[in-house]
């Protein structure tokens, strides 16, 4: 089962799932990225990533691709504005209740600009932004996508990017599908996150698609618990 990657849909990416059941998976989102460190591993990359950028003279802009509730978006607002940083965040998804989720629990971040459309097949120009990030998207998609994906990052961001997704690992599996189970999450989630462990990817694998995409410079990095992260400067 662990060999190699599962390419079964999600309940999340089905047409049939309704609003109101996408909803509360965003949710169980949220909640997973706050207590298993999805958004603190992302964001300490970021932050590293952007020292010195003040010096810009203008907002740093930031792209999110597969953004969900935009929860990740407003973490860094809220880290930015604690420290002096002024952020103009764009916010991608696919998913039309996405997309109204993420506005509306934005409204009080005139920063964050959230925007329905195919992360794939955006039309912006080359280096429009300064960094660009993804969290838990990567595994969403085949291989050919993830690569694609990739190229597009670089494409967009003039000083590089950050992806945070999951490493495929038994001990991952098992520990999501008891403390969804444990912490009273909803179907979808019960569903896709021992699912979406599946849909996850081995450090050889990952090497695989950097190869695909032809980017270069991409690190990739092991985080705790059960995480990875490619970094990538451009030099």
């Amino acid at each position: 089962m662990f060999s190699k990657r599962q390419y079964r849909d999600e309940l999340m990416d089905l047409p049939s799932t309704t609003s109101e059941e996408f909803g509360q998976a965003l949710r169980d989102i949220q909640w997973v990225n706050r207590n298993l460190a999805g958004s603190q591993i992302l964001m300490e990359e970021v932050i590293r990533m952007i020292a010195g950028c003040q010096l810009l003279g203008r907002p740093i802009r930031i792209l999110d691709l597969g953004t969900g509730s935009a929860d990740i978006p407003r973490d860094l607002v809220d880290w930015g504005r604690a420290h002096d940083v002024r952020f103009e965040i764009t916010a991608v998804d696919i998913h039309p209740v996405a997309a109204e989720v993420s506005r509306k629990l934005s409204e009080g971040y005139p920063e964050i600009e959230v925007i329905q459309a195919n992360a794939l097949k955006l039309d912006y120009a080359d280096n429009r932004f300064d960094v660009a990030i993804s969290s838990m998207f990567m595994h969403h998609l085949g291989d050919e996508e993830a690569a694609r994906l990739l190229r597009e990052m670089y494409r967009l961001a003039r000083m590089g990017f950050v992806v945070n997704d999951l490493e495929r690992h038994p001990l991952a599996w098992l520990g999501i599908s008891l403390l969804g189970r444990i912490t009273g999450k909803g179907r979808i989630f019960l569903h896709d996150a021992p699912l979406s462990v599946l849909r996850g990817f081995t450090r050889a694998e990952l090497e695989d698609v950097i190869r695909q995409a032809g980017v270069s410079g991409v690190e990739i990095l092991h985080r705790w618990p059960f995480r990875f992260v490619l970094s990538c400067e451009k030099r």
